[in-house]
């Protein structure tokens, strides 16, 4: 059996429960949440149990993953002086790992290109490359993306966790439910009001730790 990187008994609080399970050497594991106004409240709070900064009585983490934030660029500098890929990878990337010279044989950019001009999947498969440059165990969403540069996205993951690495999406969508090693999907435990209310963020989730 493969190394185990994070083991979850399951969260549960007054509003939902994540069923439990493991996340092993070589695996994706998709957490899918739904879409609404928790979103982006419920991947921050998972994204920190994983990635150590928070703790959780019920999950183990073996082995912290990281999460590939998104390229964010100030209004001025990109009007000014916006950003080259070369610039975002040799600030960013660990420059003498594989994954670099890879990224430009699965986009056609260039490391002339402005990160202003690259679209928005161009811009999550470059991040994920700065961390997969430094570690093969991730965090990540698909904030964004279309389903084909989402699909594109997931195959690059996938490709480079398939030796030595291990990777958690956290999605509101089930377009990746058999594109995965493990599909969790959340189960509400509040009833329709106020899950409605829930979703379009007139009541707040209660908290996981």
């Amino acid at each position: 059996m493969k190394e185990l990187i994070i083991e979850s008994k399951g969260i549960k609080t007054n509003h939902y429960f994540i069923p439990p399970f493991e996340l092993r050497k070589g695996e994706l594991v998709t957490i899918f949440l739904q879409g609404g106004a928790h979103f982006d409240d419920m991947k921050a709070q998972l994204t920190a149990i994983f990635t150590g900064k928070a703790h959780h009585e019920n999950i183990k983490i073996f082995k912290p993953l990281t999460f590939a934030e998104s390229f964010k660029e100030s209004k001025f500098r990109r009007i000014f002086n916006p950003t080259s890929v070369f610039i975002y990878l040799k600030r960013n990337a660990n420059p003498k790992d594989i994954v670099i010279s890879k990224i430009f044989e699965i986009d056609t950019f260039s490391k002339k290109d402005k990160m202003k001009d690259l679209d928005t999947s161009q811009k999550k498969r470059l991040s994920l490359c700065l961390v997969f440059s430094k570690t093969k165990n991730i965090v990540f969403d698909l904030r964004g993306e279309g389903p084909v540069g989402a699909n594109k996205t997931v195959e690059f993951v996938k490709d480079e966790i398939k030796n030595d690495g291990a990777a958690i999406l956290i999605d509101w969508s089930d377009d990746m439910k058999n594109n995965c090693s493990k599909f969790i999907a959340i189960e509400w435990l509040a009833d329709f009001e106020e899950l409605k209310k829930i979703v379009n963020g007139s009541i707040s989730l209660s908290k996981m730790c």
